[in-house]
Formats: C-alpha cells, structure tokens, sequence
C-alpha cells in the first residue's frame, strides 16, 4: 500500500535523481522540461553539473532531506550502499520515501538491501535499458518490479522517461530481467566488436558489411545502431561504459552463477569469456 505521506498524484511530488551522468542527467532534464519539480544529486562533485543551477544539490543530507522519491541511476552497488548506508544516507531518515533503483545492480545485492531498509522506507527496482541514445531521447525501455499498487503509482513519472513501461512481477524481478538482457547484449557487443575487427584486418568494406548484416540473421542492436552509439568505438577502461557493461555481466554472474545453480549449459565459462573479451577490446579504426 502506498503510504499516506505521498501525494496522490506521483507528478506532483518532489522528485530527486541520484547519478547525474551519461544516463541520469537527460533522465533529469526530460523531467525539469515536462516542469515537474526535480532536482538532482551525484555523489561526484562535477562542475558541468552548475549549469542545472537550483536543479542540482551537491549535498547528498539536503537532497534526501528534502526530495521524497528518489530515482537511484548510481554507477553501482558501492555508490548505491553509500547513497543508502553512508554518512547522512537514506536509511537515516526518519519520513516516508520511496527508492526507485535504475541503476543496473545485482538481483541479489538489490534483494539484500531491501531487507536492510528501514520500514519508512519503500524501494523498487526499476532499471532501464536504451543507453544513453534513449536517455536523450526520453524513450527508456523501464522493467519495473513491485506490487501492482506502486507500478501503478510510479508509470506515469518513468513514462516522462521512456516509452516501454514493463510490470515483470514482484521486487528483485525487474533486477533478474535487467542482467539477463545485459547478458545477451554484452555477448552481442563483444561478437560485432570481433567482427569488425577481422574485418578490417583483411580490408573488408565495412559500410557494405554492415548493411548485410543489418539485414541477415547476425543483426542486433549495437551492429544496427553504431553511428549513434558514442561508445561503439571504445576501449575498456574501468570507468566508460565498456566498464560498465563488465559491471553488468558481473552482477548477472553475482546472482545466476554461484556453485548451486550452476548447470552443465555454459558453467561460467561464457561469462568468464565475455569478460575476459570486454577487458582486451581490440582497436577499432
């Protein structure tokens, strides 16, 4: 049940995004343009961020003292527990609010936290996909899970943000579709990188290359979108977005590859694989 404390009308309450990069901060802007009354916090002390002016908070104490929802798009568990344990967090105060994580974390890392959180405290995993195309774009796919009372509260807020607003069940569930999806789409990342990369050592034409493959069955995502992809050229370092997506196969084997579930399909070694290739991410002309 949603708390009392809350306005009926989720549009008409205050509204903090934590995470003010790559992601949260179109996130962020797609809100202040529709006027809702948001306003944003990043645990880095970025001085882009002055141009949001009274938008943005730079203490973390102000913000949750006085924002009541707040969308988590942090880099990752560690920024999440400091955003909720660390000094001044949310678990400190003492009104209702409501944590929406989009950040993409570990289904069982999120299952853990939410255990830890006080009772005034209500938490949804809500994690995008899109990247940072559909951030700007203001059309993130969003994979929500909750009781059906508190998707129905919140759609219209990540419909501000996206354009697929998906109910997959109960709490955790949206996490479990989030690092699946991932999964599929870091082996899709690491196989056009390879292919591009054989390619261009035997001095193929890369734009008739792709444009086959657009149109045969070895499509996908970020083959077809590569002109709009900023980080399709990318080397790994731990802090661009190849880190992240090693980040996110990382918490797929967090939650899906302990020694109980394990079965005879792949045993961790596809996962080992994909990570091992994202971190030797050839050069890419």
């Amino acid at each position: 049940m949603i708390s009392i404390s809350f306005k009926e009308d989720i549009l008409k309450e205050k509204i903090g995004l934590a995470g003010c990069g790559n992601m949260g901060l179109p996130m962020l802007n797609s809100m202040l343009s529709k006027n809702i009354d948001a306003k944003g916090y990043d645990i880095e002390r970025k001085t882009s961020l002055l141009n949001l002016g009274k938008d943005f908070l730079f203490s973390k104490e102000k913000f949750l003292n006085d924002r009541n929802i707040i969308i988590s798009v942090v880099r990752d568990a560690a920024d999440t527990l400091e955003l909720c344990q660390g000094n001044n967090g949310l678990f400190e105060q003492q009104s209702s609010k409501m944590l929406i994580i989009a950040s993409t974390l570990s289904p069982k890392f999120v299952m853990d936290l939410k255990s830890k959180a006080p009772k005034n405290i209500s938490i949804i995993d809500a994690p995008m996909s899109g990247a940072t195309i559909a951030a700007n774009e203001a059309t993130l796919t969003f994979m929500v899970g909750c009781e059906k009372v508190f998707f129905n509260y919140i759609e219209p807020l990540l419909e501000l943000m996206g354009t697929r607003i998906n109910h997959i069940g109960n709490y955790g569930s949206g996490m479990m579709v989030k690092v699946l999806n991932n999964f599929i789409a870091a082996s899709s990342v690491v196989s056009v990188r390879h292919v591009l990369h054989q390619a261009q050592k035997f001095e193929l034409d890369i734009d008739a290359l792709f444009k086959t493959i657009d149109t045969s069955s070895g499509q996908t995502w970020f083959g077809t979108n590569r002109a709009d992809i900023e980080w399709f050229k990318e080397n790994f370092e731990n802090d661009n977005t190849m880190g992240i997506l090693k980040k996110d196969v990382e918490a797929y084997v967090d939650s899906f590859e302990n020694e109980s579930d394990l079965d005879n399909f792949v045993s961790g070694e596809l996962s080992s694989s994909i990570i091992k290739a994202i971190k030797n991410m050839p050069v890419t002309k």
